[in-house]
């Protein structure tokens, strides 16, 4: 029987595989990230990956639930105006750029369809929990958080390829989002 690599060992390993996703879909596209080009990035082996995600579909929600957990949701609750905290999503961007990707591309497997939608839930969710923090209508059926969504999502493509264009686009949507709350 093969050795399981110790807790922190694996830890390590696995985020060097997610790192790698992230570098690679920003380098060419989510649609070129092959396992081949993920495990050699990573120093590691195909094997590796299907290890520790089964396959490149579940390395891609996994990436994306990483994400959103240490990079989105970790950014969004710390204290300060929303403004800031967008900002501080896209600095740098990289992070944003493949979630964007990750959470758009037409997966053929419908298990991983259903999983990316549970992570596009939970982003929802974490937009709507900010902007109800800050006294903002999200509970009809479609919310300015689905507007804030869909800016985020298009902030991630955009914002990486041009990224001098982020703080102007972020000062728009706060405005947008005042324009809102005096009309509510």
């Amino acid at each position: 029987m093969a050795r399981r690599p110790n807790p922190i060992l694996r830890k390590k390993r696995k985020m060097e595989l997610i790192e790698s996703i992230i570098n690679i879909i920003n380098e060419n596209s989510i649609s070129s990230t092959t396992t081949r080009k993920i495990a050699t990035e990573a120093g590691l082996t195909i094997a590796s990956l299907h290890y520790y995600f089964g396959s490149k579909d579940g390395a891609m929600v996994e990436t994306a639930e990483y994400i959103l957990e240490s990079w989105i949701r970790e950014t969004f609750e710390k204290p300060g105006d929303i403004e800031d905290m967008i900002l501080e999503l896209f600095n740098p961007p990289d992070k944003m750029a493949a979630f964007s990707q990750i959470i758009t591309y037409p997966y053929r497997s419908k298990v991983t369809l259903k999983n990316i939608q549970k992570v596009d839930d939970e982003f929802n969710s974490v937009i709507k929990d900010i902007l109800r923090a800050r006294g903002h209508d999200v509970d009809s059926s479609f919310t300015i958080a689905d507007v804030i969504k869909t800016f985020l999502i298009g902030l991630g493509f955009k914002g990486y390829v041009y990224p001098e264009v982020i703080k102007d686009e972020v000062k728009m949507v706060i405005e947008f989002l005042d324009l809102n709350k005096e009309r509510e």
